[in-house]
């Protein structure tokens, strides 16, 4: 027991920084400390992107497009549909997988530069609750004008975990106040959500309509709560579970082992509980969902942090491109094609292919616009907005290949 205890405080010590090409533990040159290998979480540049954030950010820009579009411009849907099935569960995939890698990237860059941290998010959360609002007034003929989106839902979500984060700061997983208390008021957001809108008399589904309907104030207030089409309960506990899993990856491979079982513990869970009739809701979120999917996305985000699978830094690029690329695909997938008269419209063959095809345009617009450093994006515009610390770490290379830096 006094070894393992002995383990579990060693991982929370950040091995020191040393020279480029050089071990941390002695002065052998070109000998890499595991910190420095590309399938970590830090690099021996203290402003060093993940790729492996990216990459999984990108996957999630996939399966955001492929649900969305082929959504809208399928003419029919059939639930029992092979084709349907597989979309609809790795499409229910992609908000989980934005809202936890916007966690795992709060944690890194109060990891980067503590200083300023929550000025820092203070400014990118409110930038993101307004731009929510005026996406939402924008695609009023999807989310209604004064729908509660998954932009609002990020940009709250910041502002709260800061705080959290700040109370609860490193420490062993489960022991004393550290990471390991944000993933349980995560999961006890999981399971509050559903009594909530159980005594306020919100159904276990709910329809657009239902969740873009927002004629008074209450009724906002009940959207970004609890019945919208991202409300905070149970969203705010993916982000807080991000945050946690984040800070943990910063600390390299001891933590593997934590959260691993975390991970299956949870997916199980949920798996469980929906084979025991257990509803497995996306709108709202059931807790069957919630525990499940959280689990699957932890467990993605260990794996790509430990491994570098060959091939998928092509998503990075997406991933770097996710705010852009969720904007554009809403104006010209569904409002540009509804104008065009073509919502709706294909057989589910033709709309696959329309929807690889876009995947592909996605992806060499993403490639082309990182040569140019993706200027004028809206996340460039965005960290030019938070300051010019935000600005020089969004356009820095760490040294073993890792890009750039706040996530």
């Amino acid at each position: 027991m006094g070894a393992a205890r002995e383990a579990v405080n060693a991982a929370g010590r950040i091995a020191p920084k040393g020279p480029p090409g050089r071990s941390a533990s002695n002065d052998t040159p070109g000998r890499s400390t595991p910190i420095e290998s590309p399938g970590r979480i830090l690099s021996n540049h203290p402003l060093a992107r993940i790729d492996s954030i990216d990459v999984l950010r990108g996957l999630a820009v996939l399966f955001m497009l492929e649900v969305h579009l082929g959504f809208w411009w399928a003419r029919l849907a059939p639930e029992s549909d092979p084709l349907v099935i597989a979309g609809t569960i790795l499409g229910g995939t992609a908000a989980p997988l934005f809202l936890v890698l916007a966690g795992a990237g709060l944690a890194i860059s109060k990891q980067r530069r503590p200083d300023g941290f929550l000025r820092r998010t203070a400014v990118r959360g409110a930038l993101l609750l307004i731009a929510g609002i005026v996406f939402t007034l924008m695609m009023a003929p999807v989310y209604g004008p004064w729908g509660w989106g998954v932009l609002q839902c990020i940009g709250v979500s910041l502002l709260l975990a800061a705080p959290l984060m700040l109370k609860y700061g490193k420490g062993p997983v489960f022991h004393g106040p550290g990471p390991g208390h944000r993933v349980l008021i995560g999961l006890g957001l999981f399971i509050a959500a559903p009594l909530f809108r159980h005594a306020f008399g919100i159904p276990d589904f709910l329809w657009s309509d239902d969740m873009s309907a927002v004629p008074t104030f209450w009724d906002y207030l009940n959207r970004m709560m609890l019945s919208g089409f991202f409300p905070l309960l149970p969203w705010l506990g993916f982000v807080l579970i991000g945050t946690a899993a984040g800070e943990w990856l910063c600390e390299g491979s001891p933590r593997y082992r934590d959260i691993v079982p975390i991970s299956l513990s949870l997916t199980l869970t949920g798996i469980v509980a929906a084979a025991n009739g257990m509803p497995m809701n996306f709108f709202p979120p059931s807790v069957a969902f919630t525990l499940a999917v959280s689990g699957v996305v932890l467990l993605a985000m260990t794996l790509a942090a430990r491994w570098h699978v060959p091939g998928t830094r092509v998503l990075a690029p997406l991933g770097r491109l996710s705010l852009t690329l969720f904007v554009a695909h809403h104006i010209i997938g569904y409002l540009g094609v509804r104008a065009a008269g073509g919502l709706n419209s294909l057989e589910l063959l033709p709309d696959l292919v329309a929807v690889l095809g876009t995947w592909v345009i996605c992806a060499l617009v993403a490639w082309a616009w990182s040569k140019a450093g993706y200027r004028y994006s809206l996340e460039w515009l965005l960290s030019r907005a938070e300051g010019p610390t935000a600005e020089r770490i969004n356009n820095t290379r760490g040294n073993s290949g890792l890009k750039s830096p706040e996530e």
